[in-house]
């Protein structure tokens, strides 16, 4: 994956229809294993199963099975947010919503509360997941977003 947000590092051609990928400085390979995870993580959140949530965390190391009701809470409501456009029945409007701000909210406890950091591939994969979602914020673009995902 690519992991910059920036989104210089692509050119359009209108002619061809296609994207080309300019830099690869900022790219990554992730291990199956972390993607498998993370998907079974997201799916978790998609049906609003907060047990397989925190059950996926603990084997992906977000969490270490010790931590206190207050982080265990924030965490999963942290990856609740993450769910919800997967959640969202038909198009979900990405200007309709304020995600990033409940997010922002949830930090703090995060980070007074977490026991242990998060997996290494999570920081390249949410920078890269955030530059998307701010992107489809900004074009105002309504996406079927839960069909995509259970496509995949």
């Amino acid at each position: 994956m690519q992991t910059d947000p920036n989104w210089a590092n692509f050119l359009y051609n209108p002619n061809t229809k296609k994207i080309y990928l300019l830099d690869f400085g900022a790219s990554r390979e992730y291990p199956k294993s972390f993607v498998d995870n993370y998907v079974r993580v997201m799916k978790a959140a998609s049906d609003n199963d907060k047990e397989t949530v925190i059950k996926v965390s603990q084997e992906m190391k977000f969490l270490t099975g010790y931590e206190s009701k207050i982080m265990e809470n924030a965490h999963v409501d942290a990856v609740m947010l993450l769910g919800e456009l997967f959640r969202h029945p038909g198009e979900y409007s990405f200007n309709n919503h304020d995600m990033i701000a409940r997010i922002q909210n949830l930090v703090p406890t995060m980070l007074s509360h977490r026991l242990c950091p998060p997996p290494d591939e999570i920081y390249s994969i949410h920078r890269k997941l955030s530059g998307i979602y701010l992107l489809c914020v900004k074009l105002n673009v309504p996406v079927a977003a839960r069909s995509l995902f259970l496509d995949l």
